[in-house]
């Protein structure tokens, strides 16, 4: 690959982290106004749903946390496959700007991601089965 053909590929790659990145709190916002929607039905103070009513709007919360857990997940992986193909190129052109990011390690916003999901996956788990 000549060094415009890599400077070109590169330029495509971080453009595509930049882009994966801002989808993803784009998805963090529309999930945040979701569940805030449902919570706001669920806690009413003029007439809180109960029964089925109350039931479908905690599985209806559920859901959509386990489906923003996956969008997120998968923005992530398409996220991580463009930073190791930029860094695979970086090299060729003198770059070390993907090489030498931080290691994450346990405290990473992937894992802080997952343990919000996690956390609000078992808030609505806990009703349906009267944990609360």
């Amino acid at each position: 690959m000549g060094e415009g053909q890599a400077r070109d590929e590169y330029l495509d790659a971080s453009s595509n982290v930049r882009h994966w990145s801002t989808l993803r709190f784009a998805q963090l916002t529309i999930y945040i106004a979701l569940t805030a929607g449902l919570l706001n039905i669920l806690c009413a103070r003029s007439a809180p749903p109960v029964g089925r009513t109350a039931v479908a709007i905690e599985v209806a919360g559920l859901l959509t946390t386990v489906l923003y857990w996956v969008l997120q997940e998968r923005t992530m992986l398409y996220w991580y496959a463009f930073v190791r193909r930029a860094a695979e190129i970086e090299p060729a052109l003198g770059f070390r700007q993907h090489l030498s990011r931080p290691r994450s390690g346990p405290f990473s916003s992937s894992n802080a991601m997952r343990g919000l999901f996690l956390v609000m996956a078992l808030f609505w788990v806990a009703p349906l089965f009267d944990l609360i």
